[in-house]
């Protein structure tokens, strides 16, 4: 993919605002300019390939393998699916912790909360019920196999262990490019967009841009790890963002 050379400012500033904040971070960046039926352009990045912990990004994959299903008529998104199926997790975002008592929650209904409250036993109910080894599979068929689920949410034995969640900024800009070329073509793309839109996590990339500008994205954070990635417009064009900082 071509670079703008247009883009070396900006590439200039952000470096220079990262030396000056964050000079001991394992920074990641790719903006890049698309629209419908044309492909992106890369204004500026740093870092692209470089592999990062995935955080709750992962979720992006997990939510578009959930609608590639229910296009494909493998799977309703009115099905339900028993809170008792995966053992209950502590901390992290979401509504699920709190709930005592029998409940399931429809296919459709825990994509919202894992994508918008992030909530980490919805994410981890669906890994269960889909399987992981699918899920890694729909990445490789999507052409994003940097993006790799290793583990569940809060799962920090596994990450004592070394096994971790990964993706790419490339990868995952590739994901985000997918899911918007879908967002008007049937229902379940029209979904996926609005549910990128009503993420209600906005103090990473979006709080510098005001309420008033609307991102389609999704956070995520560990321990040292802070992540932000989506599509924003503009008057006359799209932007896809990705941004991530780890600190060691």
């Amino acid at each position: 993919m071509e670079k703008l050379i247009v883009g070396k400012s900006l590439e200039n500033q952000l470096d220079t605002v990262i030396k000056e904040l964050a000079p001991t971070g394992n920074i990641s960046y790719v903006v890049l300019q698309f629209d419908d039926e044309e492909e992106p352009t890369l204004i500026a990045s740093k870092n692209e390939h470089t592999v990062h912990s995935s955080a709750s990004l992962i979720k992006v994959l997990i939510m578009e393998y959930v609608f590639h299903l229910a296009r494909a008529e493998q799977l309703d998104l009115n099905d339900t699916v028993s809170l008792s199926k995966t053992p209950r997790v502590e901390g992290g975002g979401g509504a699920l912790q709190e709930l005592v008592g029998k409940h399931s929650f429809t296919y459709l209904e825990l994509c919202r909360l894992m994508m918008v409250l992030s909530d980490n036993i919805a994410t981890n109910l669906l890994i269960t019920v889909l399987g992981m080894e699918n899920i890694n599979a729909r990445a490789e068929k999507l052409g994003v196999d940097e993006i790799e689920l290793n583990r569940m949410m809060m799962d920090f034995d596994a990450l004592a262990e070394g096994r971790d969640n990964h993706m790419t900024a490339m990868a995952l800009a590739r994901l985000y490019k997918h899911i918007f070329e879908y967002r008007d073509r049937d229902a379940y793309g029209c979904e996926m967009w609005n549910i990128l839109g009503r993420q209600q996590f906005r103090d990473i990339l979006p709080f510098y841009w005001g309420e008033g500008i609307r991102f389609h994205h999704k956070t995520g954070s560990l321990d040292r790890v802070e992540h932000d990635g989506g599509r924003v417009r503009n008057v006359k064009r799209s932007f896809l963002l990705y941004f991530v900082d780890e600190r060691y």
